[in-house]
């Protein structure tokens, strides 16, 4: 884990001696690690697709043999089997943990309490938001590629009301944590989310699923 803490050190401190701001050094830093883990960001988009289409195509096999139980069984198997394959795009979530506590190292080691030019209203990068503004704004936009991702199957997500649940749970639970976490991981996240965001958009109108 100190090698990853030591890379993102180094790469912090390089762009912060060319832009002379720590904030828009973090920016730079997320936007990078972000273009890198671009290819298993996009797997695990196409892994969520295949999911969803294998889930459909369960209950319509479910209903095709519902008076046949070994015929539906075989073909739930099947649809099993392709579905365990899929997985192994969701590797890209597993993979950002080793990032994120070497970012929230570097950011909690940093030998500076100074502002940056991204948040003019803050004095001390190290401290949390008095004000609560990057905490909301960070929320709101780590929300945005799951609102982009449910607006396409909108009738069926009424109907469960799950992924407005899960969105509302996430949603409460970041807020807690970056009401309490210093602005230079809050300003890592929002950049993460819009990139994320920007993401999801391209990757929707690549796959014309707008």
């Amino acid at each position: 884990m100190s090698i990853i803490s030591n890379l993102l050190n180094q790469v912090i401190n390089g762009l912060f001696s060319i832009v002379g701001d720590w904030g828009i050094a973090i920016i730079l830093t997320t936007i990078l690690i972000r273009i890198c883990l671009l290819p298993l960001s996009w797997k695990q988009k196409k892994s969520i697709n295949v999911q969803q289409e294998l889930s459909k195509k369960t209950e319509e096999i479910k209903l095709k043999y519902a008076n046949d139980k070994e015929k539906q069984q075989t073909e739930v198997a099947k649809i099993s089997a392709e579905s365990a394959k899929s997985m192994l795009g969701c590797l890209f979530t597993l993979i950002q943990i080793p990032i994120m506590y070497g970012l929230y190292t570097v950011f909690a080691e940093m030998p500076i309490d100074v502002g940056s030019f991204v948040v003019p209203w803050i004095n001390n990068l190290k401290l949390p938001d008095a004000y609560h503004i990057i905490p909301f704004i960070a929320v709101i936009v780590q929300l945005l590629p799951s609102i982009i991702m449910t607006l396409r199957p909108i009738k069926s997500a009424k109907k469960s009301g799950f992924p407005l649940t899960q969105m509302l749970i996430m949603g409460g639970f970041s807020l807690f944590f970056f009401m309490k976490a210093p602005v230079t991981l809050g300003i890592y996240w929002v950049t993460t989310g819009l990139f994320s965001t920007l993401e999801q958009v391209a990757y929707n109108k690549i796959l014309n699923k707008t």
